[in-house]
């Protein structure tokens, strides 16, 4: 019975010595989006494009370049700053601009409120 036992033991290290000379079979890396970009041959330049030209419309509105001369910011600073915005950063930014909503839309909480004040005037009637 010892020599089965040995032999078992022995076909065991030779199994878990040939498991661990295996290569691994798969391999994944993170990649960047500066990475992706450049293997897509700068295929997302329209992209960058549109989305400046998002952000310059948008800080071009008379109301948005009033609220920044309020807060101390002239108009050449911000399209210096935007000029030397990275794309990552144009791109966060347009995105962030896009889904803002429209002047005039209610959120939820707003309406809540409002539909509260409603309903305390008409029962103070």
């Amino acid at each position: 019975m010892h020599p089965r036992r040995l032999s078992s033991q022995l076909v065991a290290a030779l199994l878990s010595a040939g498991m661990l000379a295996l290569p691994p079979v798969a391999k994944a890396d993170l990649i960047g989006t500066q990475q992706i970009v450049r293997q897509a041959g700068g295929h997302g330049t329209p992209d960058i494009a549109h989305d400046r030209s998002v952000v310059e419309q948008f800080l071009a509105r008379a109301d948005v370049r009033h609220r920044m001369e309020q807060m101390g910011v002239s108009d050449g600073l911000t399209q210096q700053r935007v000029a030397a915005l990275s794309d990552a950063e144009v791109a966060s930014l347009a995105s962030r601009i896009q889904s803002m909503p429209a002047a005039g839309t209610l959120g939820f909480q707003e309406t809540v409120v409002i539909l509260l004040v409603a309903i305390l005037v008409v029962v103070a009637i």
